[in-house]
């Protein structure tokens, strides 16, 4: 009778921690559904004598998308003014910005700042540079204009500064018109998100500057069965 009841005792003991495990899983599920993060909007600004600017990093099912892509940038020999100006804008930066309204706006010092050099190289360019060396962000390249010109997105391509038309990369008009679908791009593996300027020739005489901001969904899940597994109970 003994062994019997050690059985009993075996199965009733198994039964009891794989029912607990269940409930733990559960609520492991409905906490980090409680804790998936909320929409975020990031405010990223590119000077062109950079390769690129890192944003954020990626989760599987995160959903991303350029809502907005401002500025110009110069290919080419630039006016003297404005290759004083250049220097002033600093390195490459990205950082998250609260929604205000139907258009996101960076208020902070530093980003006010940026926006009002970026008007004044913006205005110089326009008065005494070359009409066809000048690129707006939102620039769509052609064979015409040597395939360079505008920001582009990419989420893992083999060379990054390079635009190859790759699935990982995705042009600042494309983003653009997702947006207005109300859609956005799903991240398949983890990855840094990074922005460029598309330059087939990668000039090193690049002068001007593009900014804008990305909205983010985090879609990813927290991990399962960690709690199951620490009572030997498989999820």
């Amino acid at each position: 009778m003994r062994p019997r009841a050690a059985v009993c005792r075996g199965v009733v003991l198994t039964l009891t921690l794989t029912f607990i495990g269940m409930l733990l899983l559960e609520a492991q599920d409905a906490v980090g559904q409680g804790r998936r993060l909320e929409p975020e909007t990031y405010h990223w600004v590119l000077p062109a004598q950079y390769d690129g600017v890192d944003v954020v990093e990626l989760h599987p099912g995160d959903c991303y998308v350029i809502q907005q892509a401002d500025g110009m940038v110069y290919f080419g020999d630039p006016p003297p003014d404005v290759a004083e100006l250049q220097p002033l804008l600093g390195e490459p930066v990205a950082h998250i910005v609260e929604e205000d309204g139907d258009q996101p706006v960076c208020r902070l010092e530093g980003c006010v700042e940026l926006a009002r050099l970026t008007e004044a190289i913006t205005a110089k360019l326009m008065e005494s540079g070359a009409p066809r060396s000048r690129r707006s962000a939102n620039h769509r390249p052609s064979p015409l204009d040597g395939m360079r010109g505008g920001a582009y997105s990419d989420v893992g391509s083999s060379h990054r500064t390079r635009y190859r038309r790759a699935a990982e990369q995705r042009m600042a008009y494309l983003h653009r018109r997702t947006a207005r679908r109300d859609n956005c791009y799903e991240a398949r593996v983890p990855r840094m998100l990074t922005i460029h300027i598309r330059d087939r020739n990668e000039s090193t005489a690049r002068t001007g500057v593009y900014s804008g901001y990305l909205y983010l969904e985090h879609h990813h899940d927290p991990p399962r069965g960690r709690v199951a597994a620490l009572l030997g109970v498989r999820p």
